[in-house]
């Protein structure tokens, strides 16, 4: 059976662990018989899968609720994968439908829920709908999490060593949103994209162990330290991601660099990054030497000489301050890992 794309649909790049080798691989070629969709790695176990969202840029992740032979393992890898990647949407493969794993499945994160007695159409439509920022579940399971916050306690207590970890930026997002604005209202406040904001808000949510604004906004009002924003910022690996897949190349050299170390070694990511850095920086090079070629028509060698002089003077000052500043006090790096 061949599915086709919808028309006006973007290309959604995929990964797809399943519980066996032979489920995975039998969804991953049937998905790539949808136009709109591509499978970019498999996986049938939580280290592949893991391993294979650090390597490549992915939309969706199709996962089984179970994995590595353990009932409800795959709610867990999605967690930790949220971490690492949290612009990456995840559609969870369930066996059943019962209350407490369709709530295990929205804690986790996952913006899809499907059945596996669900034809193979409607999974295609289902990954389509979550990459385009909708949520998929069948009113049955929408009935559970209804019921579920309808009868949940409220929160009284955050989640203080997350606390400790927002970074000044997160704080100042989360002051944003304790004055009732939206992402857009956020974005602009901040001078910064509404995805972005978005990357932070998932960013937040796992810090201090909310899965929701309500919940997120309940701890601002409640809690005087989520409005403090003197704290010192931070660079983990998730955002430095987010900043290379928004198409940073100082990040995307970032993770070239990491992935190029001893003891962290893998050529295939690093060579990737390399050259997704050297695309991402062309149009900013070339607009340099356009410049330099315009400019230099219009000098005397004298100018020029002048210039390559002032030049040299500032790199060798900015070299020096640079070491006086290393010899002053240690380096931050960048802690590659989530937090």
């Amino acid at each position: 059976m061949t599915l086709k794309a919808q028309p006006n649909l973007k290309f959604v790049s995929i990964v797809v662990a399943d519980s066996t080798c032979i489920h995975t691989q039998l969804l991953a070629e049937a998905m790539n018989d949808d136009q709109g969709l591509q499978v970019v790695a498999t996986a049938s176990n939580s280290a592949d899968l893991l391993a294979a969202v650090q390597r490549v840029p992915i939309d969706v992740v199709v996962l089984s609720h179970n994995l590595d032979n353990q009932p409800g393992h795959g709610t867990q890898v999605l967690r930790e994968m949220r971490a690492l990647r949290p612009q990456i949407k995840g559609v969870v493969l369930l066996d059943s439908s019962q209350p407490e794993v369709v709530l295990d499945c929205f804690r986790a994160g996952a913006r899809g829920i499907f059945s596996k007695q669900e034809r193979l159409e409607t999974l295609c439509e289902c990954i389509h709908a979550v990459h385009d920022g909708q949520i998929w579940a069948r009113n049955i399971e929408l009935d559970h999490a209804l019921q579920a916050l309808a009868n949940a306690p409220r929160i009284c207590a955050a989640n203080h060593k997350g606390v400790e970890l927002l970074s000044a930026r997160e704080r100042q997002v989360v002051q944003c949103l304790a004055g009732g604005m939206t992402n857009r209202e956020i974005a602009k406040a901040l001078h910064l994209s509404p995805h972005t904001i978005k990357n932070y808000l998932f960013r937040i949510f796992d810090k201090l162990g909310v899965s929701s604004r309500t919940e997120l906004l309940y701890l601002a009002i409640n809690n005087s330290r989520l409005g403090d924003p003197n704290q010192p910022d931070s660079s983990d690996f998730a955002e430095t991601i987010a900043d290379a897949e928004s198409g940073d190349p100082t990040a995307q050299l970032r993770l070239a660099e990491y992935y190029s170390k001893d003891g962290q070694q893998d050529c295939v990511s690093a060579y990737m990054w390399y050259l997704l850095a050297s695309t991402s920086a062309a149009p900013l090079l070339a607009q340099i030497e356009e410049g330099k070629t315009s400019i230099r028509r219009t000098m005397t060698p004298q100018q020029i000489a002048e210039a390559e002089t002032r030049f040299a003077d500032w790199s060798r000052n900015i070299k020096k301050e640079s070491a006086s500043a290393d010899s002053a006090q240690p380096h931050k790096k960048m802690q590659m890992g989530a937090d």
